[in-house]
């Protein structure tokens, strides 16, 4: 998995300081890259269909609305699976 995680600012701080989800600074999520990716491109086409005036292509904006909330729940599907649910 390609993951892009936040770095310690030393090691010491990595050694005996158990941390609940409620506790994980948000800077410090790790998401994995292709969901984050598929995330920010399904937003991307999203707000280009709904800004986009001179074409109302009512399917392609439906399709987009989809793949965008199917996006965002993968990635919190992933968030889920790594605890911080």
């Amino acid at each position: 998995m390609d993951a892009m995680p936040c770095p310690p600012s030393s090691s010491a701080e990595l050694v005996d300081q158990p941390v609940t989800a409620s506790e994980v600074p948000d800077a410090c999520l790790v998401f994995d890259t292709a969901l984050a990716r598929r995330l920010a491109q399904a937003k991307a086409l999203l707000d280009r269909l709904e800004h986009d005036s001179d074409s109302r292509d009512l399917s392609a904006l439906g399709a987009a609305r989809i793949e965008f909330a199917q996006a965002s729940r993968a990635v919190a599907d992933d968030l889920l699976s790594r605890g911080l649910g």
